[in-house]
């Protein structure tokens, strides 16, 4: 008789939302839910006498589309002073210079404050001198503890007649161990946290609005300045130098006839260049070359409206899986002597887990321990991961993801190293280092490797054993026969499939996808960060320079509004932007402090990774060199043929690929995507890149000759 597959129904996770949360959908803010047993009841910020009900199922689908944004405790009292008084509520408003800082002063409070809850210190000066000093000797031999300082210039003993060496290029910078903070330092801190809410922007000083803000220029100066720079942006073209002269002879003209001390200073030269590049591009190109022209310089290209809980605690840690058939199956493993086979037969398998069901909620395989693959589990293990159970055909689904209460790792360096606590920061948590040497505090993943060599492991050809003594006679070079892209299939399907749905002695025999289930249902799940932040916490740190096209990276256009004004506002400037590797359709920029979300302009590159999408350009690229038209066509096979590659690579590697560093996009830019740029849709063309409509037009007689191209402006300078 034939057994039939019982197919797990679909569930609804239901979200956890607070009373000052903010909730975005589309364009409008809700905040103030109220939960019932089918759903919530969500207010309007902009009308709050106006309610919308939502369901379970209806919030839990929103939740996944670009438009939404899940903000918590953003409409609290400590938010709305942490704004106040520092300009910002999260850790990715900050100045990158600032996140070092900020980071050690949160680290330090959150171990001082579990020392005080464990009751082991008092928050006196006095009782808390040996808890700053038990929790200094913990982070100073940790990365997050170091700074860096400039070194000062030796001044030179030589005499004044005698040559001196040429200054080295660049800046020198070295890199100290900071210093324990006094009581009162602390106790400043616990007082930020108290009243502005714990959030690590809650720590930020007030060094960001350090500077002179008194105008130095005032009266009948400022009035003459104001009038000559504004001459600037007429159609007579003034230069610089030329309104410098204007403005002392108007400030002579002023002071005739008055007494010494009524006399006016006249402004230098570099004032009058800082109000006229104050008074905005489009402005000036307007007042110099025409309304009309300014228009057709500072137009925007783009394809149209951009359009966009239980986990208590994990435990991520690594493990050394003892295979020897990453070189055999390609023939070298014979090739190479004892010495090379040592360095490079075994792999670096990271994961992590959640405590309370036994669900491994993230894991990479990788030649080395590295931070690449921890920050992927740890993106893992708040995001939804069905696709790389769907690329390997497993049968339950693995998508159990949320926003966890607590980090437990190793003390290694792949985890205490500053991309990996900065990215915890983001997320609102910090990481715990338990003692090393010590598996029993994290006992739960240490299990779960053990269980990995025993039941999967333990059956694959080449196995290497954990030491001489087990080994023996067994010959492990003539079995290894696997290679790492179907290791890392065969431990996806089996941490899937087997493992989630196996009975598990932790449980008291129920299955990890079971636990989950249950837990689910008993208790709410706090969803997690939103693309958002996860650009922010996960994405590639760039540098690119704003054109009318908008923003270029990998040859894909990128605009928003905020952009936009930035460019009639301030020209061709360089902005910083956080690209995410497994989706090039957004980028978050940064201006004037805020990070912004800008959309590509081309369409169908939604979910494409940065990977997919380099490997499917090489190919239009290299057609575009040989000649090959880049018709409309052409493109939309080469978005498709990039999402073919990601599901392939999906498929091919899994779990054993790292998302690409800033390095990489900089290496496919230059030797790839050199000379080539996505082409812009035909209704985004150039008019001059369009059919000619009179081509075939009737000819007249008459002289005739080749018609001038037409004059277009150069680029923006200040003429002298």
């Amino acid at each position: 008789m034939n057994q039939i597959a019982i197919i797990p129904q679909p569930r609804v996770q239901m979200l956890r939302l607070g009373q000052f949360d903010r909730i975005r959908i589309d364009e409008i803010e809700y905040t103030n839910p109220v939960r019932f047993e089918r759903g919530y009841v969500l207010h309007r910020v902009d009308a709050p006498e106006l309610a919308e009900s939502f369901t379970h199922e209806e919030l839990w689908l929103l939740r996944g589309r670009r438009n939404w944004r899940h903000d918590p405790l953003w409409f609290s009292p400590q938010s709305a002073r942490l704004h106040l008084e520092t300009d910002a509520v999260r850790l990715e408003d900050l100045k990158k210079k600032e996140l070092p800082d900020v980071n050690w002063k949160w680290e330090f409070c959150w171990r001082i404050r579990r020392l005080h809850e464990a009751g082991k210190c008092l928050m006196t000066s006095e009782g808390m001198v040996p808890a700053i000093r038990e929790v200094f000797e913990e982070l100073k031999v940790l990365d997050i503890a170091l700074v860096p300082k400039d070194r000062k210039k030796e001044k030179s003993r030589k005499p004044a007649g005698i040559r001196r060496r040429k200054a080295y290029t660049g800046k020198k910078v070295i890199v100290v161990t900071r210093e324990p903070p006094s009581p009162r330092t602390v106790q400043r801190w616990f007082a930020r946290l108290e009243k502005r809410g714990w959030w690590p922007a809650s720590l930020r000083d007030g060094r960001y609005r350090s500077g002179c803000r008194t105008p130095r220029i005032t009266g009948e100066a400022l009035r003459l300045l104001v009038m000559t720079g504004a001459r600037y942006a007429t159609p007579e073209r003034p230069t610089i130098r030329n309104l410098y002269r204007d403005l002392k002879a108007s400030v002579d003209e002023f002071n005739l006839g008055l007494a010494e001390e009524e006399r006016i200073l006249c402004p230098s030269e570099e004032a009058l260049r800082l109000y006229v590049a104050g008074l905005g591009r489009f402005h000036v190109y307007a007042g110099r070359f025409g309304i009309e022209k300014a228009k057709l310089r500072f137009a925007a290209i783009t394809s149209g409206v951009a359009v966009t809980r239980p986990y208590e605690r994990i435990e991520i840690d690594s493990w050394l899986v003892d295979l020897q058939g990453i070189l055999t199956v390609v023939g070298l493993w014979d090739r190479l002597d004892g010495k090379v086979r040592r360095e490079v037969a075994r792999m670096q398998f990271c994961a992590a887990i959640d405590v309370a069901t036994k669900v491994i909620v993230g894991a990479c395989l990788s030649e080395t321990a590295t931070t690449a693959a921890a920050l992927k589990v740890l993106r893992m293990a708040v995001s939804n991961k069905r696709a790389y159970a769907d690329a390997v055909g497993a049968v339950l689904p693995w998508d159990q993801h949320g926003l966890f209460d607590e980090v437990d790792v190793d003390a290694g360096s792949q985890f205490n190293n500053p991309e990996f606590i900065g990215a915890v920061a983001m997320l609102g948590q910090s990481p715990n280092f338990p003692s090393g040497g010590v598996p029993l505090l994290r006992g739960t993943i240490e299990s779960f490797f053990r269980t990995v060599g025993m039941q999967l492991v333990a059956r694959l050809p080449g196995k290497t054993f954990n030491n001489v003594v087990d080994r023996r006679v067994y010959n492990a070079e003539g079995r290894a026969c696997i290679e790492t892209s179907e290791l890392a299939s065969l431990l996806t399907r089996w941490i899937v499939d087997a493992y989630h749905g196996s009975p598990h002695d932790g449980l008291a025999g129920e299955t990890p996808h079971d636990a989950w289930n249950r837990c689910v249902r008993l208790y709410d799940i706090q969803d997690g960060p939103d693309r958002n932040r996860l650009r922010a916490a996960f994405g590639i740190q760039l540098s690119r320079k704003l054109h009318n096209g908008g923003l270029l990276v990998l040859g894909l256009r990128y605009w928003c509004e905020p952009l936009r004004d930035l460019f009639l506002r301030s020209g061709s400037v360089t902005v910083d932007l956080l690209l995410d590797p497994e989706d090039v359709s957004e980028i978050s920029v940064l201006i004037d402090g805020t990070w912004h979300a800008a959309g590509c302009t081309r369409e169908g590159v939604e979910d494409v990774t940065v990977e997919a999408w380099i490997q499917a350009s090489r190919e239009m690229a290299l057609r575009h060199r040989e000649g090959a038209a880049q018709t409309e066509a052409a493109v939309h096979a080469a978005v498709r043929a990039a999402r073919l590659v990601a599901d392939e690579a999906m498929a091919r590697v899994g779990i054993s690929s790292l998302p690409p560093t800033a390095d990489d996009v900089a290496r496919a830019e230059r030797e790839i995507l050199q000379g080539w740029t996505m082409p812009l849709s035909p209704s985004l063309a150039a008019p001059e890149d369009r059919a000619d409509p009179l081509a075939r037009g009737i000819a007249v007689t008459g002289p005739g000759g080749a018609l001038a191209p037409p004059n277009r402006p150069g680029s923006y300078e200040l003429e002298e």
